[in-house]
């Protein structure tokens, strides 16, 4: 049982990661535009609760998998 809540702790913390990866991709890819910089930064503000999800979807999800290490047998 166990095993299986470490498994899925792994799994969140993974897709947590992915949109970590996501963010700062899109994030590089909007600075690098030609864009005038009230809509970069205008954006990019909008990123940051983008970015703040996956960073709590990471934690959570490691957090689940120390629980799962710490109740396995």
């Amino acid at each position: 049982m166990m095993a299986l809540v470490f498994y899925a702790g792994v799994v969140t913390t993974l897709i947590g990661l992915a949109g970590i990866v996501w963010f700062f991709r899109r994030a590089r890819r909007l600075r690098e535009s030609e864009a005038d910089g009230a809509t970069v930064q205008a954006e990019l503000r909008a990123l940051v609760l983008l970015n703040m999800a996956a960073v709590g979807v990471a934690f959570f999800g490691l957090a689940i998998t120390v629980v799962g290490l710490i109740m396995a047998p």
